[in-house]
Formats: structure tokens, sequence, C-alpha cells
């Protein structure tokens, strides 16, 4: 790749960039679903989905339908029988990069070339996981009785894995790919090295930070790390390329394809591409965990925004309020989260910011079906919900299943 960004880059950069804040501007500008407007699902209607059925489905299923569910995901046999038979659809979820941490010539390496696991996950580059991988969904398209698979962990270590996981994969996998798709990786190695250090040193540098809080402000030091741009789209070549050998084994076998993906101001960052993804994907569920309360709460807005300030030593700090500024300026979450505390937002984001990624997401795949996946235990389900249908989703998810399901779920049906 060349040391120089690119005229098309540079223009997608900037394109990116203004979007994100415009975005925040506009957060809770999302407009009100058309009166009869037509959903972009198989019945046209608005769909709730959930994740488990528990340990009794001939009984919950037919609750779950009575309620208003359409789609349950997960289960063994008996709950795939249980859930068609109840009128509602059968899907399965699988994962991508998955290993343990013996399996050392499969481990991601971090730009000081430590092995990590990340999200109990390898190297996305791994001929032998990625072949294994598909296997597993040639199994799953193969289950009696099943309307799809969702694809969840496709994609690179994200930030509340932590700052050296995120900050992975400089294995010998991955650079012999990088070659072999015409990057530079030892400009990716050497940009994403200053990248590492003007982050760990974030004190030195706190003078810049106003100016990197303005899209002009990231793409001019973007313009001078061209290597950390060529990371993000190795990131996002290497994702997609695996999504698409999942696609082609699900749709030849007749079964829909889901991805469970992060959310629009996250995606990029892990190689996650909405445009990329909306060639071949039948179903979107964002997942817009606002609350969730374990850590590190992978793909959940309130622990990515925080784990590395955090790591940093940010929370408590007197710079905790101007990084945290920071960071929800360059996710363009600045008006949709009012907080600038690292703890108050580990609690939570407020449902305004579900809804406003959820705008996102309905911008960057309009004519496909999204269903955005929220925390099951949300004390202001209803309003969670109600963002997410105000910002023209074709439904909502729900994650995990719990045994007071009904009593949890129950206020997003309401309205």
């Amino acid at each position: 790749m060349s040391q120089t960004l690119g005229r098309r880059a540079f223009l997608e950069l900037a394109a990116l960039t203004g979007g994100l804040a415009a975005g925040a501007v506009n957060a809770s500008a999302a407009t009100e679903p058309a009166e009869g407007a037509k959903m972009n699902t198989p019945d046209g209607a608005y769909r709730y989905w959930i994740y488990g059925c528990g340990d009794k489905p001939a009984e919950t299923a037919p609750a779950m339908r009575e309620l208003g569910y359409h789609v349950v995901v997960g289960g063994d046999a008996r709950t795939v029988e249980a859930v068609t038979a109840a009128g509602m659809e059968s899907w399965q979820c699988g994962g991508a990069f998955g290993t343990g941490e013996d399996d050392k010539e499969n481990l991601a390496l971090d730009i000081t070339g430590t092995p990590r696991v990340w999200f109990g996950s390898g190297s996305p580059n791994s001929p032998v996981i990625r072949e294994r991988n598909l296997k597993s969904y040639e199994q799953m398209a193969a289950i009696p009785g099943i309307t799809g698979v969702l694809v969840d962990g496709c994609r690179f270590a994200s930030p509340a894995s932590g700052l050296m996981a995120f900050f992975t994969d400089f294995s010998a996998h991955s650079e012999r790919k990088a070659a072999a798709l015409g990057f530079d990786f030892a400009l990716i190695r050497k940009d994403v090295t200053a990248l590492h250090a003007a982050i760990t040193g974030f004190k030195d540098g706190m003078g810049a930070w106003p100016w990197l809080q303005s899209p002009v402000g990231v793409i001019e030091w973007l313009t001078a790390h061209p290597g950390v741009l060529d990371w993000l789209r190795f990131r996002r070549v290497c994702s997609t390329e695996h999504f698409r050998d999942i696609a082609k084994i699900l749709h030849a076998a007749g079964k829909r394809m889901g991805v469970y993906i992060f959310t629009p101001s996250l995606a990029p960052l892990v190689g996650q591409s909405y445009a990329d993804l909306a060639e071949f994907v039948d179903v979107f569920c964002p997942m817009f965990y606002r609350n969730y309360s374990d850590r590190p709460g992978i793909a959940c807005l309130n622990w990515e925004l925080t784990i590395i300030p955090e790591e940093l030593g940010l929370s408590g700090a007197p710079e905790e309020e101007a990084a945290m500024s920071l960071v929800l300026s360059l996710v363009g979450m600045t008006q949709c989260v009012a907080s600038r505390k690292v703890r108050h937002i580990q609690t939570a984001v407020p449902p305004q910011a579900v809804g406003h990624e959820t705008a996102m997401a309905r911008a960057l795949v309009p004519g496909k079906e999204l269903a955005p996946i929220v925390h099951i235990d949300d004390p202001q389900m209803g309003e969670t919900a109600d963002c997410v249908r105000r910002a023209n989703a074709d439904g909502i998810a729900f994650f995990l299943y719990k045994e007071n399901w009904k009593a949890l779920t129950g206020p997003a049906f309401t309205g």
C-alpha cells in the first residue's frame, strides 16, 4: 500500500468522520416510522427475537408466541421442534475464530509480539481456525427445521478486550495475509506502534485533544499515519472475506444468514463493515447492550467506551472528563451520552444512545432486515425498545433468556 493516503480513501474517511459527527448532533432526531411503513421482514411485520428458550421449550415456546415473539435463537433439537411447532422461526448461532490459550501456533499477537487470547479467539487469519469454523457452519446449516444462522465473533479484538488485545493481530498468519492482499505490513506495524504510543502517552499529547475531537483533526492525524487506516482496512477485508465464505455455505443450504455485529460507531474498529456485509447478509442484529453489568462486557457500549480509559488510569484522574469527551467525540456520541465519567458510563449509557446507533445502522443498511439486540435486563426496557422502533428498525431482539423473560421484555411489546 502507498505510504500516502489515496484520494478515494481520504474521501471515504472524510465521509465517515463527518457522518459520525453529524450523527452525534442529530442523535435525538430519529424520525417516527411512517404510518403503515413496510418492514424489511419476510411477512412485513415488526418482529421480536429472543436468544434462548430455557430448559422447558415445550412450555415456553407457546407462551413466547402468545406474547408476540417471532424468532427464537439457539437450543437443541427439542427447542427447534417446540419453537417451530409454536409457529415461530428457529435460528442457530455460531462463532468464528475460537481457540484456547494452548493453541500457540494460532494465537493472535499484539504490537509487541506477545500472544493474546481475546474473546476466546485466536488469529482471524489462521487457516486452521478458519477451516475448522467453516466446517461448523456446514454442520449447522444441515440442522433440520431451522430458518437461519446468526454469525457472532467474526471480527478482530475490540477495545473492551483490553488495550493490548485490541492492538492485535500482528501474527505471522496476518503478515502473510497482508502480503497476499497487497498491504504494506511494515507500514501498518510502524504507524500502529505510533498510535499505541500516542494512547499510552496520552498526558504528553493532551494539548492536541481538542483538535482531535473534530473530524478534520482526526483526518489530519491519519494522513500523517496512513498505516493506521490500512490496519483498519486490512481488518475489514479479512473479516468480510470470512463472512462471505460463511454466507456461501448457509445460502447454498437454503438458510438465511444473520449477523451479530458491533454498533456502527465501533464496527470499523474491529473490521466489520455494514456496507460490505449488506451485499450478502439477510438480517443485521447490531449489539446495543447499554447497561450490561459484568465486565469486560464485550460489544457492550458501556464497557467498550470505558475499558481502555480505565486501563490507562483515567478513572477519577484530572484528565478523565477531557479523555471521555475525546472518546465520545470519536464515536459520535457526545450528544446522546451526557456523562464524562468512566464509572457513570460503565453503569449504563442512556436509551437515547441505542436510538442513535439504531438510526446509524438504518442509514447504513436501508433495505435490510434490522433487529438490534439489547440486554434483556434493562430497567428502562420500554424506553429502550421505543428508541429502537422510532429509529425505523424492523424488530428487536433480547439477550439472554431468563426465567422471568416475560416480565423483562413485556414493556417492549406495549405502545
